[in-house]
């Protein structure tokens, strides 16, 4: 519009040179006598010279002030703000430079030169117009996003245009003057701004408002119509009084009022402007119906700011690669599954059709299961001891004792006398104290890897899988302890025969049970455990405390089963029992009578009465022998008596309490009380026995270090302890003992060193094959991880269904994939509880040589490894991955998969590892939460890694399986990306690369991330292996 005023003002002033050149110069020369009577301010007023006053100070707030073109009077501070390329306190002085800085720090033009010289990227008369991209960049929001110079000349924001007038009559006119006009225009204000320049200075402006701004997509042209219109002149311009020219301000004031229209070819660059006063005009004196111009334009955009621009939108649709992707992995995946399952199906330990038996004499070795090749169990001055920094306590003093083939032998005594722990240092279990004395087989020294051959152990406790039946628990224990030259019908024979021989062959398809599921007595239970260990038909078979919890019929029934066993198979049996019935103690050959850890009497069973008798001791014809046993050697807490007679009634009343405890009130046994009294001549041969034994009780006594710590129990265990070392009876022992080991070459023992159990591969195979079978019958674990892995796939899909290629989901991204390993880490808590169940067990399966450490903790790993940490992560992803949207360019989908299983795995491993090493349950789900907890504040989310200066926290980052988990996911799905995000008015393209950078994250990483994660898995495999065989071991 400036174009065509300018052309307008340049007609009419060559009109008035040509057609009325004589008045106008005689009105031009009256005006500038006029003004040369005056004084010329600098900023456009005059004033009369009067030395006493100084000009006031420029202050546009003044009304003889003004801002030239058309600038807006900031009233604060009394200057004007200039439009892009002038300066100056009006707003009059062009400048040079580029637009990229500041109006005030531009250059201003020379003064005695037109030309200026802009910067490197920018032209124009006064530099405004861009002509490379990288001068845009300054414009930018934000440091690092790249500008564009748009010169298309449809205004998007604001646009600056250069022109050429190209009417040919008015360059005529101007005989070799060059036209110009800069033109600009603002969007968001609705307004313009032109300058007419003839030979590049400026000679009027104006300025549009109002205005509307349209584009033609079919012919490629702008449309900007303005509906107020407003020009000044330059004093002293060309064209506005100029020395030889004319002046049209009145012209301009006055008349061009608008509206004014500006229309661009944008492919030919060709533009027309439009103003009715000025049209008049150009058409009456030139012929031409408006201004013609030829314009360069320039703005600088961010390339998302261009017009026609489209960013590419999400793809919401899934592509046919996709679903060819996620189909081929479910399937594989079920056929994984399937195959799994049917190999597992086909072990040996899920064979539970008919029993075939077979010939066992044909089928097994004949040396493994004969009755000659019998031991008889020797040992001697059996002592133990326990040492601490604050005491050394003396467990077991001096225990001796013999046993032969066909007979049973009971250690007895009371709560703590020593009789389990003599048990274990018999059967050569791991003590943590210090043993001393000998054991010997058949007169001969056994070395103890050779020795744990021969017997068979039965804890107190049943250690059972509850999961499994009667048969396949004693199958499990003949599969992996039985010679591997059995065939596998053989070792169900032998299963069968054990069976049958315990009578538990009618429940053998009945589960174990537990304090949950009900099962099997416990009766029963204890003849199963009894029945694992028979199965490998051992020469000597150790129990402990096989009654205990039992009832009365259950207690006889499982007793008259080994008895049966120790006669039928000439078997050594050697078992630890607290009280028995009166009934299974006559069932007993051999009896140990231990009280705090000393031997009252080792000998026949049946002459025990005998060695009391000779002692002074009577035990009443209908009462429990065992009872009596337990009742005299016994020490009770509340019954410390000071056993120092001062006169000859106080070592009377003493020696009927040590002798004959009946003698005394006896609130227990108040029958056997009873029953003592009603002989009348029985305390008077107590006295006479007292009377001929006082010297040796007082030496007795004398001996210990605190009398009166003694109790009326241990002075029995010492007086008798002394009688039975200084009788016949120990003298008989010794010479049995002796003369077992003089004859040690006759019965030497034959030693099954030729029949190796089950291989490491064949012992893997039953332990992943019991393993899985109790998950498929207690699968309340697995469907539970799976239905909960379904339930929260489906509820993350939802929730971030669709996620945008924006910064919000970025921010979504993160939270997923954050909430995916977190809920991965969290699950493995059931390992802790898994493994708890199971230690004990593995302990006592370890202990009686069932398997290998390594067999143990391999298949635990394999059984854990596919159902728990490989399905469970394939299934999210499946779920998920369609759902939100995720990459799945460039194997990201299995990637994805393959870092959700290896972090599981680790994850696993590593609170595998420290449920070994921590026995207590709760002290190791403390340690487990600590360490997720840690490895979860390092993760990268909740703290950005480049601002970790420390070098103890860098560590502490480098140890987070978390870290190096989300770091690859979140590479593997926005590296490639290109992040929009609307800013500042524009939509801004970041490359994902850029923001994972932000964030801490080295995109170069990803192979690295997961390399680390393969070699985390290797150490806690490693760890959890080492403690599982240095640790959890059997201590006693």
């Amino acid at each position: 519009m400036r174009d065509f005023r300018s052309l307008n003002m340049l007609l009419i002033a060559f009109v008035g040179v040509f057609l009325i050149a004589s008045p106008v110069f005689a009105a031009r020369e009256t005006g500038r006598t006029t003004l040369l009577s005056k004084k010329e301010s600098g900023y456009g007023r005059t004033m009369e010279d009067d030395d006493d006053k100084c000009p006031p100070c420029f202050n546009c707030a003044l009304p003889i002030f003004e801002c030239k073109q058309f600038s807006e009077c900031n009233t604060n501070t009394g200057r004007c703000e200039c439009l892009a390329g002038f300066t100056g306190d009006d707003c009059s002085i062009p400048v040079c430079g580029g637009l990229s800085d500041d109006n005030d720090k531009r250059p201003r033009r020379p003064d005695d030169t037109n030309e200026c010289e802009c910067d490197v990227g920018w032209g124009g008369i006064n530099c405004n117009i861009c002509e490379e991209d990288s001068v845009c960049d300054a414009f930018m929001p934000e440091k690092g996003l790249k500008g564009t110079c748009y010169k298309n000349g449809m205004i998007v924001n604001k646009l600056y245009q250069g022109c050429n007038v190209t009417n040919e009559k008015i360059l005529e006119i101007l005989n070799g003057k060059i036209p110009q006009v800069t033109f600009s225009c603002d969007k968001k204000t609705e307004g313009c701004n032109f300058q007419f320049w003839i030979d590049r200075k400026e000679s009027f402006y104006c300025g549009l408002d109002t205005c509307s701004f349209e584009y033609d997509l079919k012919t490629n042209s702008s449309h900007y119509n303005c509906k107020d219109v407003q020009c000044k002149c330059v004093p002293d311009a060309m064209l506005c009084g100029a020395n030889g020219s004319i002046d049209i301000s009145d012209f301009l004031t006055e008349t061009i009022k608008g509206p004014g229209d500006f229309s661009c070819d944008l492919d030919a660059k060709n533009c027309q402007f439009k103003e009715p006063s000025m049209n008049d005009l150009i058409e009456t004196i030139f012929g031409d119906p408006y201004i013609t111009l030829h314009c360069e334009s320039g703005e600088c955009l961010h390339y998302s700011e261009i017009p026609g621009y489209n960013p590419p939108s999400k793809d919401i649709a899934m592509s046919w690669h996709a679903k060819v992707i996620l189909s081929l992995t479910s399937m594989s995946l079920l056929a994984l599954i399937t195959f799994v399952s049917f190999y597992i199906s086909k072990s040996t330990l899920f064979k539970n059709g008919t029993i075939h038996l077979v010939d066992e004499v044909e089928t097994l070795d004949e040396s493994f299961l004969k009755s000659d090749n019998a031991a008889a169990l020797s040992f001697e001055n059996i002592t133990y001891n326990v040492s601490s920094s604050k005491t050394d306590e003396n467990i077991l003093k001096g225990i001796s004792g013999i046993i032969k083939p066909g007979q049973m032998m009971a250690l007895l005594g009371g709560s703590g006398a020593g009789k389990t722990t003599l048990l274990d240092i018999l059967a050569m279990k791991r003590k943590t104290g210090q043993v001393t004395g000998s054991i010997k087989v058949n007169g001969s020294d056994i070395p103890r890897k050779d020795f744990t051959k021969l017997i068979g152990f039965v804890d107190q406790d049943d250690y059972l899988l509850p999961t499994l039946t009667v048969y396949e628990t004693v199958l499990n224990s003949a599969l992996l302890r039985l010679p591997r030259s059995f065939s596998f019908a053989a070792k169900q024979t032998r299963v069968y025969q054990v069976l049958e021989e315990l009578r538990i062959l009618d429940i053998k398809d009945r589960v174990i049970g537990n304090d949950f599921e009900r099962g099997i007595s416990g009766g029963e239970k204890r003849r199963v455990s009894i029945a694992c260990e028979l199965v490998t038909s051992p020469l000597i078979l150790f129990l402990d405390e096989p009654t205990s919890g039992l009832d009365a019929n259950n207690a006889n029934n499982v007793v008259e089963c080994l008895v049966r066993l120790a006669k039928t198979y000439n078997r050594t049996l050697v078992l630890s029992i607290h009280q028995p019935r009166s009934n299974i103690f006559q069932l007993f050959d051999k009896l140990v009578l231990l009280s705090n850890g000393e031997m009252v009497y080792s000998g026949d069973a049946i002459r025990v009465g005998e060695f009391l008798r000779n002692n002074g001791y009577r035990c009443p014809s209908d009462y429990n022998i065992a009872d009596y046993l337990i009742d005299i050697t016994f020490e009770s807490q509340g019954a410390k008596k000071r056993f120092a007679a001062s006169s000859p009634s106080d070592d009377i009343e003493a020696s009927a309490a040590l002798f004959n405890p009946s003698s005394k009130k006896d609130s227990v046994h108040p029958a056997l009380e009873d029953r003592t009294n009603s002989v009348g001549s029985f305390n008077q041969r107590e006295w006479e026995h007292f009377a001929g034994h006082r010297d040796e009780i007082r030496n007795l006594l004398s001996e210990s270090s605190d009398p009166q710590a003694e109790t009326v129990g241990s002075m029995n265990t010492k007086l008798l302890n002394n009688k039975f070392k200084e009788g016949p009876y120990f003298a008989e022992l010794k010479f049995d003992i002796d003369t077992l080991i003089a004859n040690h070459e006759q019965s030497p023992i034959q030693l099954p060193q030729s029949l190796k159990s089950a291989t490491f591969l064949q012992q893997l195979s039953i332990l992943c094959s019991r393993t899985f079978k109790n998950i498929y019958r207690n699968p309340k674990l697995l469907l539970a991880n799976y239905l909960l892995t379904l339930v929260l796939a489906l509820f993350l899909g939802t929730l971030y269904y669709d996620v945008s290629n924006d910064i919000s989901g970025f921010q979504n991204r993160m939270g997923l994939f954050f909430f995916i390993l977190t809920y991965f880490g969290f699950v493995t808590f059931t390992g802790l509880s898994s493994f708890a169940m199971e230690r004990i067990i593995f302990i006592k399966e370890r202990s009686n040589n069932y398997y290998s450490p390594l067999a143990y903790f391999i298949s635990k790993i394999l059984s854990d490894v596919l159902p728990l940490r490989v399905i469970p992560p394939t299934l999210l992803a499946l779920v998920v991955y369609p759902l939100v949207g995720l990459n799945m360019k460039n194997q990201a989908f299995f990637i994805f998969i393959g870092v959700l299983i290896l972090f599981n795995l680790g994850i696993s491993l590593e609170i595998l590892a420290i449920g070994i090493i921590f026995e207590d349950l709760n002290n190791s789900i403390i340690f487990s939460v600590l360490v997720l907890l840690g490895s979860l504040l390092f993760s990268g989310l909740f703290i950005n890694t480049k601002d970790i200066t420390s070098a103890a926290f860098k560590y502490l980052k480098n140890l987070s399986l978390f870290y190096y988990a989300y770091e690859s996911l979140l590479i593997n799905e926005v590296k490639s990306l290109t992040l929009r995000e609307t800013k500042y008015g524009l939509k801004i393209e970041v490359p994902g690369a850029t923001i994972l950078s932000t964030f801490g994250f080295v995109v170069q990483n990803l192979a690295f991330d997961i390399k680390v994660l393969g070699l985390f898995n290797m150490f806690f495999l490693l760890v959890g292996y080492l403690a599982l065989k240095l640790i959890v071991v059997e201590q006693k």
